[in-house]
């Protein structure tokens, strides 16, 4: 009897770990993950209904001024299954101008399958990425703050020819002098005056 039972629990408790398996398998794709390399991380968004991915963090820092937020994921859509494919992936180790079909499959919460293929998928190559620790420090925040206008710089009250000097007031409009009335040959007119006795010479009034 005892037999008989575990014959019939067997099937049942093997079927109820194959229906869980996919539920524990399930993951998003959803995030930041350190690509297969290990020098370099994707950040992996919803761009309207779709996947697409930036590169947000990079081992070597001489790689962030050029490469920081750099898409090399885009167009990727749901098929069922968990899955994401139907779009594209750059190889910016390769050609970063060169774009190669993707399907994208998380594999849990913490790894993820992207397999990068031309056409056919039996000519692919699979790569597993690790989610990202929360902490890590993404290059975007830095290119932000890189990217703001400076504020300009006040004025220095104490640095020489920082205040102008016055300007002094405009001199008073002098009138011309009347000139003084001249007589002939420089000298001043003489008046006479005739009196009987004799002739007075004197200036003449003005």
């Amino acid at each position: 009897m005892i037999v008989v039972i575990r014959r019939a629990i067997l099937p049942l408790a093997i079927t109820l770990v194959s229906a869980s398996a996919p539920a524990c398998a399930a993951g998003s794709p959803y995030g930041t993950w350190i690509d297969h390399t290990g020098r370099g991380a994707v950040e992996i968004t919803d761009c309207n209904g779709k996947l697409c991915g930036r590169l947000v963090w990079f081992k070597d820092p001489k790689h962030v001024k050029d490469g920081c937020n750099f898409q090399i994921i885009g167009n990727v859509r749901p098929v069922g299954g968990n899955k994401w494919d139907e779009g594209w992936i750059i190889d910016p180790d390769k050609d970063p101008n060169k774009k190669y079909d993707v399907e994208i499959t998380p594999q849990g919460d913490q790894k993820l399958k992207v397999m990068g293929y031309a056409g056919m998928k039996f000519l692919s190559e699979t790569m597993i990425w690790t989610r990202a620790p929360a902490d890590l420090k993404k290059c975007t925040a830095d290119l932000a703050r890189a990217n703001d206008p400076a504020p300009a710089p006040e004025p220095n009250k104490d640095a020489p020819g920082a205040n102008p000097a016055p300007v002094p007031p405009p001199a008073p409009e002098v009138s011309p002098e009347k000139p003084e009335k001249s007589a002939r040959n420089g000298k001043p007119k003489e008046c006479k005056m005739d009196l009987s006795f004799a002739v007075l010479t004197f200036p003449c009034p003005d």
